[in-house]
């Protein structure tokens, strides 16, 4: 009998400590694993004209001009898309830490109009009349990468004044502007001696890319009306003052 009561009480002394190493076991704090971090960059894309639709691997992000943070770096198929122009496609590689940029000039489409009786046709846009002689230009040398344009001193240097108007980075095949507050700029889809100041009276923009044969039109700190812009080579701008 003491054997039989013996053995009872070891029983319920092992189970009650097994039991308590079950309920500490359970109680213990799960470890969460770590967070998978994912490399990523910045891509940016800009056209001419502005206001158009980006696509990026087939999904609408937005209109330009737009930034994208946080990509997960790799590939990614660009396509660019406006109303009565041609669409544009690029296949874009972002890369850690490192914003890509993407300038596209939309290509305009034929216009088309009607007449009563007679069916549609396409027509080619009309050139505009010649308003400026080139004898009225001046001359900008653009020598460095990053400049100030000053156009009340006519000072152009990579030193900013008081007065600049504009910041412009220079590339192989077009140049990128910024307006410097409160001076506006905005883009028209033709030759610099084909503007006038007419032309003019839409920049409201604050940042664009000018492609050979492209005109930029500032309205500048003081309120003059210049319109800008190149014909062989994005290292020689030529401008106009409006009077």
């Amino acid at each position: 009998m003491k054997n039989n009561a013996l053995n009872i009480a070891i029983f319920f002394i092992v189970f009650a400590i097994f039991a308590a190493g079950c309920v500490q076991k359970a109680e213990e704090p799960s470890v969460e694993e770590p967070e998978e971090f994912v490399d990523t960059g910045v891509l940016f894309v800009d056209s001419t004209p502005t206001q158009a639709q980006v696509y990026v691997n087939g999904e609408l992000k937005g209109d330009t001009p737009l930034t994208l943070y946080n990509l997960p770096v790799g590939a990614y198929d660009t396509v660019v898309k406006k109303e009565g122009y041609g669409d544009s496609q690029k296949t874009v590689v972002v890369k850690v830490g490192k914003t890509e940029e993407v300038y596209v000039e939309l290509n305009q489409l034929a216009a088309s109009k009607t007449t009563e009786g007679k069916k549609t046709e396409d027509v080619k846009l009309e050139e505009a009349p010649k308003n400026i002689s080139a004898t009225q230009f001046n001359k900008i040398n653009v020598s460095a990468f990053a400049m100030y344009h000053d156009f009340e001193k006519s000072l152009f240097t990579d030193v900013r004044t008081d007065k600049s108007d504009l910041f412009s980075r220079k590339y192989d095949n077009y140049v990128h502007f910024t307006a410097i507050t409160p001076a506006k700029i905005g883009i028209i889809n033709k030759p610099l001696k084909d503007v006038d100041k007419a032309d003019c009276i839409t920049a409201e923009s604050g940042a664009l890319p000018v492609f050979s044969g492209q005109t930029l039109c500032v309205r500048t700190i003081e309120g003059s009306s210049i319109a800008i812009g190149w014909d062989k080579s994005p290292s020689e701008l030529e401008w106009v003052l409006f009077s």
